[in-house]
């Protein structure tokens, strides 16, 4: 599959887009919190800006996947979403508000809802017994177009104007915008689905408790990184004397540990520990990371908790992930897992904003200390949760639609 980045030119250029499509919707995040902290702007409003991208998520993300589906083209929502962020960043840049800035995070967020759509147009240059391996080698354009973008984020920050970060949002946003026009459409009119049977199936999908379930775990899960990584700790990082150079690095490190947490969950953890104990050990993982933190001052012992951070949400949060598809026929996993990062789309928003409050009215070690809190009640109900997805009846909907994936069945041996 690797090869295919290297001998096909398609896939290198979908690829190239994928990693400037993250490199667009995160270059920022890692100094955006501390550098309005430092100019004086409320901790509370702070909260609300790092939030509002997790906000535009949470409304746009489920009928953007049900309405590409009826338009039978998904490129032109890619394109639109890419216009936004090209737009709003150079104007924050030149008019540096609240409300400017809330715009440009809200304008990521509606970017960052159509990955979905990216996914979908990738797996269509290869045959279907490669779906899982395309989705799984586009994936590792996150984790890089993350790197890249903390780089070149922090390089600007700290040897030029600290908002020129911005336009490294709109810059990627413009270059993966000239390369969708190179992108080759694949359609498939005889497969496609009517508004109606999107609609039928979404109102299955919102009637099925266990996917609220695991999606309400998942919040929490990712709640955690959105309120630490990129707010509470570059903000204490700030406090303790770090630059822009050390907030790169903090976030990177975060990010290597939790893409190596994924390779090893499939490889490793999921076939010697089972779904079930693998989030459960993450989770606790994730509590140690939390309530450490805000009780040293020594940066080294930072950067080994940033980094357990990191590996424990890999490890919790692609378990949800596996568990949101489980036990569901072929032609409703794209709807059930739009439903589901809707649900968990919440907790970008809710962290940042909650950390921003408590930052403000109470004091920065109380923030870390209610993630703590969280992830332990999170521990105690993953197991219900994965019995919930174990008792998912989906014998009516197997009359008329495809049987089960083996991808699928492989994830219910693991989570036993």
């Amino acid at each position: 599959m690797f090869r295919a980045l290297f001998s096909r030119s398609e896939v290198r250029l979908f690829f190239t887009i994928s990693v400037l499509f993250f490199i667009c919707i995160h270059s920022i995040d890692a100094f955006l919190a501390p550098m309005l902290i430092s100019e004086g702007m409320q901790p509370e409003v702070v909260g609300m800006i790092m939030g509002a991208s997790g906000l535009a998520t949470l409304f746009i993300r489920f009928p953007i996947g049900i309405l590409s589906d009826v338009v039978k083209s998904r490129k032109i929502f890619i394109q639109f979403s890419l216009l936004l962020p090209m737009v709003t960043w150079p104007i924050a840049y030149l008019e540096p508000t609240a409300m400017t800035l809330y715009l440009a995070k809200a304008a990521d967020g509606f970017t960052a809802a159509t990955w979905v759509l990216y996914n979908i147009l990738f797996i269509r240059y290869f045959d279907k017994k490669d779906a899982p391996a395309a989705v799984a080698l586009l994936a590792l354009a996150g984790p890089l177009g993350v790197f890249l973008g903390n780089c070149i984020g922090g390089a600007l920050i700290h040897f030029f104007d600290k908002n020129i970060g911005y336009f490294v949002s709109s810059v990627s946003a413009l270059l993966a915008l000239i390369l969708t026009f190179r992108i080759k459409e694949f359609h498939d009119a005889a497969r496609a689905p009517t508004l109606k049977a999107c609609i039928n199936s979404a109102k299955r999908q919102l009637a099925d408790s266990s996917v609220w379930f695991i999606g309400l775990l998942a919040t929490i899960v990712i709640l955690v990184p959105f309120a630490t990584r990129d707010t509470l700790t570059p903000i204490y990082a700030q406090q303790l004397g770090a630059k822009a150079g050390i907030l790169t690095l903090l976030s990177n490190i975060h990010l290597i540990f939790y893409a190596l947490a994924i390779a090893m969950c499939s490889s490793v953890f999921y076939k010697r520990l089972g779904l079930v104990k693998t989030a459960v050990i993450g989770i606790i993982l994730q509590v140690i990371s939390s309530i450490g933190i805000p009780f040293t001052s020594n940066m080294y012992l930072i950067y080994f908790l940033q980094a357990m951070a990191g590996f424990s949400f890999g490890m919790a949060f692609a378990v949800f992930m596996s568990l949101s598809v489980v036990n569901t026929v072929e032609d409703e996993q794209s709807t059930r897992m739009g439903l589901f990062q809707t649900i968990y789309s919440v907790g970008m928003f809710v962290g940042p904003v909650a950390m921003g409050l408590m930052l403000q009215h109470i004091n920065l070690s109380s923030g870390y200390l209610m993630i703590g809190a969280l992830c332990v009640i999170a521990a105690f109900l993953t197991p219900m949760a994965a019995r919930s997805v174990e008792q998912r009846q989906i014998k009516a909907a197997q009359k008329s639609l495809p049987k089960v994936s083996s991808a699928q069945e492989y994830a219910n041996k693991t989570s036993q």
